[in-house]
């Protein structure tokens, strides 16, 4: 009995220790992660959400290769600066998430109690990351916000009109991702 109890002691601590590792979510995380090869990572600013949000949100397009190969993979990163002292969260959109993305959030902008007929409604969209947008109603009250994918899940309310920005500035780093790649760069 003494050593069945072991047993399922051990695999019990064998199955905590697996669920607590930290494996990349996303491709570009997976890439940024690589060992034994020199990354080269480019950076470009697209714009910022700073009016009607709780912690500002910065919106960079990023590009990372491996060398010697030439795998080129891009992303999105959705900075939000916490307030916490030096607090950063990034979040990372793969490319190929970034049109449902912005179909996602004109659905979730246009969103209202006639989408359902209950009293209440949620609209929620997740990108691999874990970073989510989501609208919910309680009664008349409507509250949008963007959760980070950190494991304290950070809440960032933002105005509605700052979900439009966010549409907005997705659009416009997908666009800078699409000539990037068209021009061979």
């Amino acid at each position: 009995m003494k050593k069945i109890i072991i047993i399922l002691t051990v695999g019990a601590a064998c199955a905590l220790h697996a669920q607590t590792t930290n494996a990349p979510r996303t491709y570009f995380e997976a890439c940024k992660s690589a060992l034994n090869c020199p990354l080269v990572r480019g950076m470009s600013g697209i714009g910022a959400l700073t009016g009607q949000v709780t912690y500002p949100v910065d919106i960079r397009v990023e590009r990372l290769t491996a060398r010697p190969a030439t795998n080129t993979v891009y992303g999105v990163a959705v900075r939000t600066r916490l307030s916490r002292a030096g607090g950063l969260q990034v979040d990372y959109i793969d490319y190929d998430e970034l049109d449902g993305l912005i179909h996602g959030l004109q659905l979730i902008a246009q969103a209202d109690h006639t989408v359902v007929p209950m009293d209440d409604y949620e609209a929620v969209y997740r990108v691999r990351s874990g970073l989510s947008v989501a609208k919910i109603s309680n009664g008349n009250k409507v509250v949008i916000a963007i959760q980070c994918g950190d494991a304290n899940g950070t809440r960032n309310q933002i105005g509605p009109y700052v979900l439009d920005d966010l549409q907005r500035l997705l659009t416009a780093a997908k666009g800078k991702i699409d000539a990037l790649a068209a021009s061979g760069q």
